[in-house]
Protein backbone atom coordinates (compact mmCIF):
# COMPACT_ATOMS: atom_id res chain seq x y z
CA UNK A 1 0.00 0.00 0.00
CA UNK A 2 1.20 3.55 -0.88
CA UNK A 3 0.84 6.65 1.35
CA UNK A 4 -1.54 8.20 -0.79
CA UNK A 5 -4.15 5.67 0.13
CA UNK A 6 -4.34 7.32 3.67
CA UNK A 7 -3.94 11.02 2.21
CA UNK A 8 -7.89 11.51 2.20
CA UNK A 9 -8.50 10.90 5.37
CA UNK A 10 -5.51 12.99 6.25
CA UNK A 11 -7.05 15.65 4.70
CA UNK A 12 -10.90 15.31 5.96
CA UNK A 13 -8.71 15.46 9.84
CA UNK A 14 -7.33 18.89 8.01
CA UNK A 15 -10.39 20.04 7.22
CA UNK A 16 -11.96 19.47 11.29
CA UNK A 17 -9.18 20.90 12.80
CA UNK A 18 -9.19 24.24 10.73
CA UNK A 19 -12.98 24.21 11.04
CA UNK A 20 -12.63 24.10 14.37
CA UNK A 21 -9.88 26.83 14.73
CA UNK A 22 -11.34 29.25 12.10
CA UNK A 23 -14.90 29.20 14.63
CA UNK A 24 -12.09 30.26 17.36
CA UNK A 25 -10.77 33.11 15.34
CA UNK A 26 -14.06 34.23 14.09
CA UNK A 27 -15.10 34.70 17.98
CA UNK A 28 -12.35 37.29 18.31
CA UNK A 29 -13.26 39.47 15.56
CA UNK A 30 -10.41 40.95 14.74
CA UNK A 31 -7.65 39.64 17.29
CA UNK A 32 -5.49 37.75 16.60
CA UNK A 33 -4.96 34.29 17.55
CA UNK A 34 -1.09 32.57 17.72
CA UNK A 35 -1.10 28.77 16.89
CA UNK A 36 -0.82 28.00 20.43
CA UNK A 37 -3.84 29.58 21.76
CA UNK A 38 -5.63 28.06 19.11
CA UNK A 39 -4.15 24.39 19.49
CA UNK A 40 -4.77 24.95 23.44
CA UNK A 41 -8.18 25.48 22.65
CA UNK A 42 -8.02 22.23 20.10
CA UNK A 43 -5.75 20.14 22.62
CA UNK A 44 -4.03 20.08 19.36
CA UNK A 45 0.09 20.74 18.06
CA UNK A 46 0.68 23.87 17.22
CA UNK A 47 2.67 23.12 14.68
CA UNK A 48 0.32 20.69 12.80
CA UNK A 49 -2.61 23.29 12.87
CA UNK A 50 -0.03 26.11 11.60
CA UNK A 51 0.54 23.80 8.42
CA UNK A 52 -3.06 23.48 8.24
CA UNK A 53 -3.76 27.19 8.95
CA UNK A 54 -0.96 28.27 6.07
CA UNK A 55 -3.06 26.94 3.17
CA UNK A 56 -5.78 29.36 4.25
CA UNK A 57 -3.23 32.23 4.73
CA UNK A 58 -1.80 31.39 0.67
CA UNK A 59 -5.88 31.39 -0.18
CA UNK A 60 -6.72 34.57 1.67
CA UNK A 61 -8.86 33.83 3.78
CA UNK A 62 -6.56 34.07 6.76
CA UNK A 63 -4.15 37.35 7.76
CA UNK A 64 -1.07 36.98 9.50
CA UNK A 65 0.56 39.00 12.11
CA UNK A 66 3.99 38.24 13.05
CA UNK A 67 5.44 39.66 16.58
CA UNK A 68 4.66 39.30 20.29
CA UNK A 69 1.40 39.81 19.84
CA UNK A 70 1.03 37.93 16.33
CA UNK A 71 -1.14 35.61 15.41
CA UNK A 72 -3.55 34.30 12.42
CA UNK A 73 -7.03 36.60 11.70
CA UNK A 74 -9.90 35.78 9.17
CA UNK A 75 -9.38 38.32 6.25
CA UNK A 76 -12.56 37.93 5.52
CA UNK A 77 -15.97 38.51 7.00
CA UNK A 78 -17.54 35.33 8.36
CA UNK A 79 -20.98 35.80 6.89
CA UNK A 80 -19.04 35.99 3.55
CA UNK A 81 -17.13 32.83 4.11
CA UNK A 82 -18.80 29.65 2.81
CA UNK A 83 -17.34 26.05 4.13
CA UNK A 84 -17.39 25.02 0.44
CA UNK A 85 -14.36 27.97 -0.09
CA UNK A 86 -12.28 26.16 3.36
CA UNK A 87 -12.61 22.43 1.69
CA UNK A 88 -11.26 23.76 -1.38
CA UNK A 89 -8.81 26.02 0.25
CA UNK A 90 -7.43 23.06 1.91
CA UNK A 91 -7.73 21.06 -1.20
CA UNK A 92 -9.98 18.58 -0.09
CA UNK A 93 -12.23 18.16 -2.92
CA UNK A 94 -12.24 15.06 -4.90
CA UNK A 95 -10.19 13.00 -2.57
CA UNK A 96 -13.50 11.24 -1.04
CA UNK A 97 -13.64 9.91 -4.73
CA UNK A 98 -10.16 9.38 -5.36
CA UNK A 99 -9.75 7.26 -1.99
CA UNK A 100 -12.56 5.28 -3.32
CA UNK A 101 -10.47 4.69 -6.60
CA UNK A 102 -7.25 3.82 -4.96
CA UNK A 103 -8.61 1.02 -3.74
CA UNK A 104 -9.33 -0.84 -7.13
CA UNK A 105 -6.77 -2.80 -8.62
CA UNK A 106 -5.29 -2.20 -11.93
CA UNK A 107 -6.04 -4.90 -13.66
CA UNK A 108 -8.85 -5.45 -16.06
CA UNK A 109 -11.66 -5.59 -13.50
CA UNK A 110 -10.15 -2.97 -11.84
CA UNK A 111 -10.40 -0.60 -14.48
CA UNK A 112 -13.83 -1.84 -15.46
CA UNK A 113 -14.75 -0.34 -11.74
CA UNK A 114 -13.25 2.76 -11.75
CA UNK A 115 -14.87 3.38 -15.29
CA UNK A 116 -18.49 1.91 -14.00
CA UNK A 117 -18.06 4.33 -10.43
CA UNK A 118 -16.57 6.73 -12.31
CA UNK A 119 -19.73 9.42 -12.60
CA UNK A 120 -21.09 8.13 -9.21
CA UNK A 121 -17.91 9.40 -7.38
CA UNK A 122 -18.01 12.65 -9.46
CA UNK A 123 -21.29 13.09 -8.15
CA UNK A 124 -21.09 12.55 -4.72
CA UNK A 125 -18.24 14.94 -4.74
CA UNK A 126 -20.51 17.73 -6.12
CA UNK A 127 -23.34 16.82 -3.74
CA UNK A 128 -20.79 16.96 -0.89
CA UNK A 129 -19.87 20.88 -2.16
CA UNK A 130 -23.30 21.32 -2.88
CA UNK A 131 -24.15 21.31 0.63
CA UNK A 132 -21.00 23.22 2.13
CA UNK A 133 -21.59 26.07 -0.10
CA UNK A 134 -24.97 26.44 2.25
CA UNK A 135 -23.24 27.09 4.77
CA UNK A 136 -20.65 29.94 6.25
CA UNK A 137 -18.82 30.40 8.99
CA UNK A 138 -20.92 32.45 10.44
CA UNK A 139 -23.32 29.72 10.97
CA UNK A 140 -20.80 27.30 12.30
CA UNK A 141 -20.07 30.32 15.35
CA UNK A 142 -23.75 30.76 16.04
CA UNK A 143 -24.46 27.00 15.91
CA UNK A 144 -21.35 26.71 18.83
CA UNK A 145 -22.39 29.68 21.02
CA UNK A 146 -24.29 28.56 24.52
Amino acid sequence: MTKTRNSGALQYKSFGLVLQALVIIARKEGITCSSCEIAGYLSSEPTVLRKALAKLTKEGILATREGRDGGFMLNRSPEELTLAEIYHAMEVGGLRSNGVKETMCENVFGQQMKNACGDILEEMDQSAVGVLRKYTLAELVRRTEC
